[in-house]
């Protein structure tokens, strides 16, 4: 797993208050979101790890499963 439970949802919240701040970071989040978590975090991720951030809306909810595989 590329972050144990209590350090990922550290690293969402991060993002996810950062992207309601500023309307560029989310713009550049949701394009881009390697891009903006290496600006954010002054590191790359591997290249194998793919990022993909959706805005949930009124009508549409997003519900994430966690990896079971190890």
């Amino acid at each position: 797993m590329l972050l144990k439970n209590n350090h990922r949802q550290n690293f969402e919240e991060i993002l996810i208050v950062k992207a309601m701040k500023n309307i560029d970071f989310k713009k550049e989040l949701i394009e881009n979101p390697k891009i903006a978590i290496a600006k954010e975090f002054g590191t790359q991720l591997p290249a194998e790890i793919e990022i993909i951030i959706l805005e949930e809306t009124d009508k549409k909810i997003y519900i994430v499963l966690p990896c079971t595989t190890l």
